[in-house]
């Protein structure tokens, strides 16, 4: 880990104070002395809010998924069974399709590692991070035991940044950020870790698309698991009973969870500096979703009733588990966003959108 902990340090920073990082032994120590330990060839740089009246809510996710690792590999997984996997999930493989190779992307909330191993296979630096050592773990004993050099992995809290700003290409985000206690600022932090012109990928719980989600663990909580295969997901034959633990234990009982919207995300593109680039599903296309997407090509995104009509239709989608939306935006220039942020306070000030339901 040594070797590969040093070839990262020109971008690694103290989480604490911000300072540069040196290796000094078996550790990370930055140039204030804030010492961080690496375990099993992942460094812990986790830091938390203190909170001394209550546990924070990032504690709280930390020790659900630290019970919970999530998603969880199969005994047999290799290199072979993961890309096949990969391939048969429409956004994984068109990631992977699109994105050019030698470029950095950073998997923020990474969990178990699936998704930053894999696209490091073809020719890309990728780091995964996450507050949950034990899912760090089972990326690390992947990624060892197949020889996926180019991947690394590192214990971080998101609202705690271990990495200089503009370091990545590609910062993905995928079923994180719901589980914050501050959705849109943990959106801003790690959107500075883009250089300019890279790619966000965020993924959310939608606040329509998660309906029957909503409505099945209020039946579950009443009736405890008698009715589960009401989840789709749990009817799956294909799928071990372990795995279906976990997604029942990650659908229904998670300590923090919030849904949002396509206008929402949107309103956090232009406030922070970004320009829409596609979502999936696709503002306005209510067929289901097929390997015909590309998610870096410039969409449409549309307009308040086609807005709201694509999430209502959500729930009604067969490759659309737990009620799931993508967003991807391109980061522009400091100049341009300012402009953008003048513009968007001119027309706010002729146009009251108070008026508007929040699709």
């Amino acid at each position: 880990m040594k070797n590969a902990t040093i070839n990262n340090l020109d971008i690694l920073i103290c989480p604490i104070c911000g300072g540069d990082v040196k290796i000094l032994d078996d550790s990370i120590i930055c140039q204030n002395n804030h010492k961080f330990p690496i375990n099993d060839q992942i460094p812990l740089m986790f830091n938390d809010d203190k909170d001394v009246s209550k546990l924070s809510v990032t504690q709280k996710i930390k020790e659900f998924y630290e019970e919970h690792p999530f998603p969880s590999y199969d005994e047999k997984d290799n290199l072979s069974t993961l890309i096949n996997k990969a391939n048969n999930s429409i956004f994984a493989k068109q990631l992977n399709d699109e994105l050019p190779y030698n470029i950095k992307i950073l998997e923020v909330g990474c969990g178990t590692g699936q998704l930053t191993n894999y696209l490091g296979i073809a020719h890309r630096i990728t780091y995964g991070t996450d507050i949950c050592i034990n899912s760090l773990n089972l990326a690390n004993q992947f990624k060892n035991k197949n020889s996926a050099t180019r991947s690394s992995f590192y214990q971080m809290n998101l609202f705690k940044p271990i990495f200089k700003e503009n370091s990545f290409n590609v910062v993905i985000s995928n079923g994180v950020l719901h589980h914050t206690k501050n959705p849109e600022l943990g959106f801003k932090i790690i959107s500075k870790l883009l250089k300019k012109d890279g790619y966000i990928v965020i993924g959310l719980y939608n606040r329509y698309g998660r309906v029957f989600t909503n409505l099945r663990r209020i039946l579950f909580r009443l009736t405890g698991k008698a009715f589960y295969k009401l989840d789709p997901y749990l009817k799956r034959k294909d799928v071990a009973q372990d795995k279906k633990n976990i997604w029942f234990s990650d659908q229904y009982e998670n300590p923090q969870e919030s849904t949002h919207t396509y206008r929402e995300v949107l309103q956090w593109f232009r406030k922070y500096g970004f320009e829409y680039v596609s979502s999936l599903p696709e503002i306005g296309d209510f067929s289901e979703i097929n390997e015909d997407i590309k998610l870096f090509a410039k969409k449409s995104k549309g307009d308040l009733f086609s807005r709201a009509f694509t999430q209502f239709t959500l729930p009604l989608k067969k490759n659309n588990e737990g009620g799931f939306f993508i967003m991807i935006g391109k980061k522009i220039s400091e100049l341009t966003t300012f402009l953008l942020i003048i513009f968007s306070q001119y027309i706010h000030h002729i146009i009251d959108e108070s008026f508007f339901i929040p699709y």
